[in-house]
């Protein structure tokens, strides 16, 4: 508020809180549709009518500046009559506010960092993690002129990291692997980005119906837990877990959900949840499947598969050198504590991920 005019600028709750910001929604159908900003502006003066108006909207980001500005063109001013107010939201500002009578004209002007930003834009689906501000100004006699009023308001402050690269780390492998595990109460584990909620779905599988359709129908229910609380929905017959979690694994519980059985293959994926501007965007991993073989055999295929996998990725090439040369893995030791069978394979996995997140480093002395 400067005294003559009052403007109240901000942008939707929802939009404010996005983590995930698609570009294409926010374009789409000339900005008509869920509810992304709302403006108002009033006249202070309940006597004098305040002719000559011009609006500047200015976009920047903490990482890049100044990226965009919106003027109003010059010859194209608006007015307000005595004590006038107007409301406008993205949905009724297509063709000029509400209640001013001028047409309204607008240009923009990216500034030369702002359009290497939107070159770069080009090809991706959403808006970069970062904090975006977008300023709303009022002058008197042209863009240059007498600055009367100016509000802002941000987005992108929840904006999740880059998540479209997440996979899953263990129990099991891609489809068809045939690795059998032994632990009736397998850790659940994945590489993906921070941000967001990852929904967690075990099946049994079934004959005659795919990987897909099994996973499908368990998402016609809403999960049994949602972050450590009940999350009110319920199992299909088949579907052994339904959890929506925070990080990057979940220990199969041993209460509350059907105990895995022996020699029967199970599916599992995650899917990637994050808030948007209009609603939820979910990704799906790719899904993967185990069979829990004998539960009282600690040397198994599973503790191969899946050893195996996590020395890979820890040892690299060291690896073949090793297999080669008659080595096995009995046991590993971590700050004087030594870890063996399913514990091992656990700490192994937890390195591995660690090391592909960059949290560790690890160095292969000979």
């Amino acid at each position: 508020m400067y005294g003559q005019l009052t403007l109240d600028f901000e942008v939707s709750e929802t939009l404010e809180n996005a983590q995930f910001i698609s570009i294409q929604s926010l374009l789409a159908n000339d900005l008509q549709g869920p509810t992304l900003f709302q403006l108002s502006l009033e006249n202070n003066n309940t006597s004098e009518r305040i002719e000559d108006l011009y609006f500047r909207i200015v976009f920047e980001s903490n990482k890049i500046g100044r990226i965009l500005e919106v003027r109003q063109v010059a010859g194209t001013p608006f007015s307000l009559d005595a004590g006038q107010r107007v409301y406008a939201t993205n949905n009724n500002s297509v063709d000029g506010l509400p209640g001013i009578k001028e047409t309204l004209s607008f240009e923009h002007h990216f500034t030369e960092a702002g359009r290497n930003f939107y070159n770069n834009l080009k090809g991706t689906t959403s808006l970069p993690a970062d904090r975006y501000q977008v300023r709303v100004e009022v002058y008197r006699g042209s863009t240059s002129g007498e600055l009367l009023a100016s509000q802002a308001d941000e987005i992108g402050a929840n904006i999740a990291e880059d998540t479209r690269d997440f996979y899953l780390l263990a129990p099991g492998d891609e489809l068809g692997s045939g690795i059998v595990i032994s632990n009736r109460y397998p850790n659940f584990q994945w590489q993906g980005g921070t941000g967001g909620t990852y929904r967690l779905i075990v099946v049994e599988s079934r004959n005659n119906e795919s990987p897909e359709s099994l996973m499908e129908g368990a998402l016609s229910t809403e999960p049994i837990e949602s972050v450590g609380t009940n999350g009110g929905g319920s199992l299909v017959d088949y579907e052994m877990l339904d959890v929506v979690v925070n990080g990057s694994g979940y220990q199969y519980p041993n209460s509350g959900v059907q105990d895995l059985e022996e020699d029967t293959q199970y599916y599992w994926r995650i899917i990637n949840q994050l808030k948007t501007g209009s609603g939820k965007q979910e990704r799906e991993s790719e899904i993967w499947s185990f069979t829990l073989g004998d539960v009282g055999s600690a040397s198994n295929s599973s503790q191969a598969g899946e050893t195996v996998r996590a020395l890979k990725q820890i040892l690299g090439d060291r690896f073949e050198e090793l297999q080669q040369n008659g080595f096995s893995l009995e046991s590993i030791e971590i700050e004087g504590q030594t870890f063996r069978r399913s514990q091992a394979m656990q700490k192994l996995m937890e390195l591995a991920r660690k090391n592909n997140q960059g949290d560790v480093s690890i160095i292969i002395e000979n």
